[in-house]
C-alpha cells in the first residue's frame, strides 16, 4: 500500500494547476530507509536546498521533511522514500509568482528486490542514442523534468542491457540513465563534471569527499572508456554497481570497485 503525504496530509492527489504537473517546475529526492533510519539525510537535504536556491523555490524546514519521511515509512524496516517539491501557483503561464510557497509530496515505497545481486554481479550497459541537452542553469540539480531519462530507458528494451550510458551532444560522458558513473584509470577515480547537465548524486558526493586525493572531475570523452580499467555506477538506492560491459567492450569487476563497495557498506552500517 502506498503511504503518501501531500503538505503533511494523507493524500495521493494534487491540484490540476500544480506547476510540477504542468511544467515540471520542481525538484525531488529519492532516499533509502535502512532499519527505520534515512541514509545520507544531510546530503539529500543539501542537494535539495541547492536546487531550491537555483530555482527560487521555497525550501521547507528540514525538521518538517524529516518528520514526514518518518511518518510515511513508519513500520518499514527498509524502504525508499521520495520527496517531491513543486512551486505553488494557480495561474496559467510560465512566469512564476514572486515569493511563492511550495507543495511537498512525500511517499514511501518498498525497497526494490535484487539490489544486492546487482552489486555483486554488475550490469551490462549500452551507450544510448539520446543525448542529454546542455543547460548550465539546470546542471547538477535533481529537477522534475526526466523526459530524457524516460526516452533513454525506452531504448534499452529488448537489448539485453540493464542500464544505459548517457552522453551530451559533444560526446562527453555524463552519467548512466539513473546513476552517476566513475571510470577507474590506473587507480584514479574519474567522474564527469556535471556543471552543464546531469545530476550530482549524493553517493557520488560521498565518494568525492571520501577519496579526495584519488578523484578527479573532468570532461570525459566517450573514447575514455577504452582507457578504463574498471567502470562503476552509483546511486542512493543501488549503492555502487560494477559495469561489466558497455556495448561490446567487456570489463572485469576490479579491486577498486570492490574496495569502494566495502567502504560504502561500512559507512552505511555506521550511519
Amino acid at each position: 500500500m502506498l503511504e503518501c503525504l501531500v503538505n503533511g496530509e494523507i493524500s495521493t492527489f494534487v491540484t490540476v494547476t500544480n506547476r510540477g504537473l504542468n511544467y515540471a517546475d520542481g525538484l525531488f529526492e529519492t532516499l533509502v530507509i535502512r532499519n527505520g533510519r534515512p541514509l545520507r539525510w544531510q546530503g539529500h537535504m543539501d542537494r535539495l536546498g541547492a536546487g531550491c536556491e537555483r530555482l527560487d523555490i521555497n525550501m521547507p524546514p528540514q525538521a518538517v521533511l524529516l518528520r514526514e519521511v518518518q511518518t510515511v515509512s513508519a513500520g518499514m524496516v527498509d524502504a525508499v522514500v521520495k520527496i517531491v517539491l513543486t512551486r505553488d501557483g494557480q495561474e496559467r503561464g510560465y512566469l512564476p509568482a514572486r515569493d511563492s510557497t511550495s507543495t511537498r509530496i512525500v511517499s514511501a515505497h518498498l525497497f526494490p528486490e535484487g539490489a544486492d545481486e546487482l552489486a555483486r554481479k554488475g550490469v551490462r550497459t549500452r551507450i544510448c542514442d539520446l543525448r542529454l541537452a546542455i543547460q548550465p542553469a539546470l546542471g547538477g540539480i535533481k529537477h522534475l523534468n526526466r523526459l530524457e531519462q524516460v526516452l533513454a530507458s525506452a531504448e534499452l528494451r529488448d537489448t539485453g542491457a540493464e542500464e544505459g550510458i548517457l552522453l551530451d551532444p559533444e560526446d562527453h560522458i555524463i552519467s548512466a540513465v539513473s546513476a552517476n558513473i566513475f571510470l577507474v584509470v590506473e587507480d584514479r577515480l574519474l567522474t564527469p563534471r556535471l556543471d552543464r547537465c546531469g545530476v550530482r548524486g549524493v553517493v557520488r558526493a560521498s565518494i568525492l569527499a571520501g577519496f579526495t586525493a584519488r578523484c578527479e572531475q573532468r570532461r570525459l570523452l566517450v573514447d575514455m572508456f577504452q582507457e578504463a580499467d574498471e567502470v562503476f555506477i552509483c546511486n542512493s538506492v543501488r549503492g555502487i554497481v560494477p559495469v561489466t560491459a558497455i556495448d561490446n567492450q567487456e570489463f572485469e569487476i576490479g579491486l577498486v570497485t570492490r574496495e569502494l563497495q566495502t567502504w560504502l557498506q561500512e559507512g552505511t552500517r555506521m550511519a
